[in-house]
């Protein structure tokens, strides 16, 4: 007997028992026509290379969602060239969350240099711009989650800007990042940032803002940032700090670059700041006073002018405080630093020290009698070590850190070429440290009072289990560069003006005496010790 798969409207089999059966069938076929169409259509969908041959076009039958997850991975410019390859991909860069428009400028930051655009080259990327916020958006191209410009502009498009800025915020964008100048010395956009997103509703939904080289009105608490938590201001004249933080109540994250600041900063806010981070970095206007109430405070990092002799106001109320990084660039400063952190800060766990000498005459000058850190655990110091003065400084302060449990050492003077005031003092007694476990010490050169200072520290630490001396060294980037780590080459040479950077290579001698010198220092019986 033959068996149809058909069915025809109005026609009803006499045999019911054929009934159910036949509608299982006609289900199980609608569910495999279901799954195996798409690729049917798959197969037939074909283009024409240049040499007549015929190949499957694969890649644009799939979903939009893997098409855009390949686009986000493409610069801007390369997205929208997709555009031209044929109907299915003209309007598809219009799903991507993320658009980042930047011009031949590099800004980089912190050296402005000479604008490579020509004015030509600038109305030509403000016009792509203009069509760009003027193509439709339709169903599911409306959110855009992050958008970044890059442009170097003068006064005469601050409209462009004004309007662009309306645009952006109508879209509901989560990120936004404009950098509008690259050259130093030219004068900039003035306009009013926080009034326009929040005209145009955007901000409730605005959660980072980064802003390099404008002019801002003072934030007014009457257009609020409710869901910004994340702030990054550059290169901004007249920053006024507790503006912002009456403005942002949700902000989280704070961070200050080349802004002029006044000669006093106030962070307050008490319970109600949700201030967790903040970054001060290379700011001027003579800040000679920073005044810290952030009970949420869980990181501080600080590099000021250098010119700037800047103090913490006593007391400081940031309990939460854990991570602190500062770059010192006045020697008599550090006194008042290390004052400041033992008494005010003794919850801190990380001390990031970065000293640069600004007097050949000055030297490091610590309290006669360093507080304790109780709960220091990691310690980074990167300083000149070129007098056993300077040797015992750095014993005394490790002296400070009972349950110190790693310790960073970076050596980046030049032999021979400074003159200290006063004698060295002799590193005669040993404090025990029981916790520390881990040294590396770059830029070690194998001086005397680098060997002076590595023997120290293998007669106190009693669970020492590796110590690393490096000619390189690992850098830490603190405020300018986020927290990161860099791998830097030793630079260390004989004179200031050596160029290039003089690199000591160990060879089998040198190294041969750097281990006489530390053989049989060590207290601990798990200690290991290398030298590269």
């Amino acid at each position: 007997m033959q068996t149809s798969y058909g069915v025809k409207f109005g026609v009803w089999f006499a045999q019911h028992q054929l009934v159910l059966p036949l509608m299982v069938l006609t289900g199980l076929g609608l569910g495999i026509g279901t799954v195996i169409f798409p690729y049917l259509r798959l197969k037939k969908k074909e283009v024409r290379g240049d040499d007549g041959y015929t190949e499957e076009d694969l890649i644009s039958a799939m979903p939009n969602d893997i098409l855009c997850s390949i686009l986000s991975r493409l610069d801007t410019k390369d997205v929208v060239r997709t555009s031209i390859l044929c109907s299915r991909w003209s309007n598809l860069y219009l799903s991507l969350p993320d658009y980042s428009f930047s011009c031949r400028c590099s800004f980089k930051v912190p050296f402005f240099g000479q604008c490579s655009c020509t004015a030509e080259y600038k109305k030509k990327f403000l016009t792509l711009l203009d069509r760009f916020f003027r193509i439709p958006r339709g169903a599911g191209c409306e959110k855009i989650k992050s958008f970044s410009l890059s442009l170097c502009v003068m006064r005469e498009f601050k409209g462009h800007i004004e309007r662009w800025v309306r645009h952006i915020g109508g879209l509901g964008v989560e990120e936004l990042a404009l950098r509008l100048c690259c050259q130093e010395g030219t004068e900039h956009i003035t306009f009013p940032l926080q009034k326009l997103l929040c005209e145009a509703a955007a901000a409730p939904m605005l959660k980072s803002l980064h802003l390099v080289a404008c002019t801002l009105e003072p934030f007014n608490p009457q257009w609020p940032f409710k869901s910004l938590t994340s702030l990054r201001l550059g290169y901004i004249k007249s920053v006024d700090v507790q503006g912002i933080l009456s403005s942002c109540p949700e902000l989280e994250s704070l961070t200050l670059e080349y802004c002029c600041l006044p000669h006093k900063v106030f962070i307050g806010g008490g319970k109600q700041l949700k201030l967790k981070s903040l970054t001060i970095y290379g700011c001027y206007g003579g800040v000679e006073d920073i005044s810290l109430y952030a009970e949420n405070l869980v990181i501080l990092e600080v590099e000021l002018h250098i010119d700037s002799a800047t103090k913490f106001s006593h007391p400081t109320n940031a309990p939460k405080l854990q991570h602190v990084s500062i770059t010192v660039m006045r020697f008599n400063d550090m006194h008042d630093i290390i004052i400041w952190v033992g008494k005010d800060c003794p919850q801190v766990e990380s001390l990031y020290l970065d000293l640069w000498l600004g007097n050949r005459t000055w030297s490091y000058t610590l309290p006669h009698e360093v507080p304790t850190f109780e709960r220091m655990r990691q310690l980074y110091i990167q300083m000149e070590f070129n007098e056993l003065f300077d040797v015992s400084q750095v014993a005394a302060l490790i002296t400070g850190c009972p349950l110190l449990h790693r310790l960073h050492l970076v050596g980046r003077g030049r032999k021979g070429d400074y003159f200290f005031i006063g004698d060295g003092v002799p590193l005669r007694n040993h404090h025990l440290h029981l916790h520390l476990k881990e040294v590396e010490f770059g830029g070690f050169l194998g001086l005397e009072n680098e060997v002076d200072l590595v023997s120290y520290i293998l007669k106190s630490a009693l669970a020492l289990e590796r110590m690393v001396l490096s000619r390189d060294y690992r850098w830490y980037t603190g405020a300018s560069g986020g927290g990161r780590w860099e791998e830097r080459k030793d630079y260390r040479g004989p004179t200031w003006s050596e160029n290039p950077p003089y690199t000591v290579t160990f060879d089998h001698s040198k190294l041969e005496t750097i281990h006489q010198q530390l053989r049989g220092k060590a207290v601990s019986p798990t200690a290991q010790v290398i030298v590269i």
